[in-house]
């Protein structure tokens, strides 16, 4: 193509940044929106002209997140609608299909971002042999602890997927839209290290898992024609329930520069932000010529890997 003939192609304005990631009039889902990456998420995406519900089981948070959002002052631009639901079982994921259903006639991204983190046994804390490994891996987890993970981190991924494929399709057929709704799976980079990250097995197992089934879904979706994409998000260290991090207010100083690089084995020397998360999601829900992408926001910690 000459370069006569590509900038007839884009048209006026076309590579300006608003355009590149116009969401305004989108209608989005994002379980587990009422803290952490989920609220970010569901704020960035809202500020820019979405209509998000934010879904979770327990119903304080969900009221905060909406409060937390009306007292930015940007109505008019977006949302943010809070629905109590459980989409860590069939009913409850079926309950919030119909409920969104009785509001809306289609969805133009999905972003399945609940997930728990029950803790782990410290592979560090006892006699490193075999002895010693035994008896602490053994004794000190349960299969109904890996069983919860499993089923909330990745099956209800599944579930809640395929439960909103009609309204995912009927963005394009109904909204008028250029394209389907798309699918954003979060997995993490404990999904992609090879270590346990001194213990956490069933986390970092269920999180994988995550990345393989975002990417069986967008096959088979591409196969069938669908057009419907699915990419999986695998952030590093953010500030979340799951995730203790130090305090912000000496972000910067030698101190915290060398406590996140030493200690939390992140080359960055920081841990990931609002902004850096928010760029990623737009980044991932906008393009339209990417599915089955598995993208990594660490600040560096998988080129590391420090335990």
């Amino acid at each position: 193509m000459s370069e006569t003939a590509l900038f007839k192609s884009l048209g006026h304005g076309v590579l300006e940044i608003p355009k590149l990631f116009n969401i305004e009039g989108w209608v989005a889902i994002v379980t587990g929106g009422g803290t952490g990456l989920g609220l970010i998420t569901a704020t960035a995406l809202a500020e820019n002209g979405a209509k998000v519900y934010i879904t979770g089981r327990r119903e304080e948070p969900l009221r905060a997140a909406v409060e937390g959002y009306e007292k930015l002052g940007n109505k008019g631009k977006g949302s943010i609608v809070a629905v109590s639901a459980d989409v860590s079982y069939k009913e409850g994921i079926k309950k919030f299909v119909e409920e969104i259903q009785s509001k809306e006639k289609w969805i133009n991204v999905l972003i399945n971002n609940h997930g728990i983190f029950p803790g782990a046994t410290d592979i560090n804390a006892c006699e490193q042999n075999a002895e010693g490994l035994s008896k602490q891996m053994f004794e000190g987890e349960s299969f109904e602890t890996w069983a919860d993970v499993w089923r909330i981190n990745t099956a209800s991924y599944h579930f809640t997927t395929f439960a909103f494929l009609p309204l995912l399709a009927a963005a394009k057929t109904v909204g008028g839209f250029p394209e389907p709704g798309n699918v954003v799976n979060l997995s993490s980079m404990s999904g992609i290290t090879k270590t346990s990250q001194r213990g956490q097995f069933h986390y970092n197992c269920g999180k994988a898992a995550t990345i393989s089934l975002s990417h069986q879904q967008a096959l088979e979706f591409a196969r069938r024609g669908l057009g419907i994409r699915v990419n999986v998000i695998c952030p590093g260290y953010f500030p979340s329930g799951m995730t203790i991090i130090p305090s912000e207010d000496n972000t910067g100083s030698d101190d915290h520069v060398q406590e996140f690089t030493k200690k939390w084995g992140i080359p960055f020397g920081r841990p990931g932000n609002a902004v850096d998360y928010a760029q990623t999601i737009f980044s991932v829900i906008t393009n339209q010529y990417m599915t089955a992408g598995e993208v990594v926001v660490d600040g560096g910690w998988l080129l590391n890997s420090a335990f």
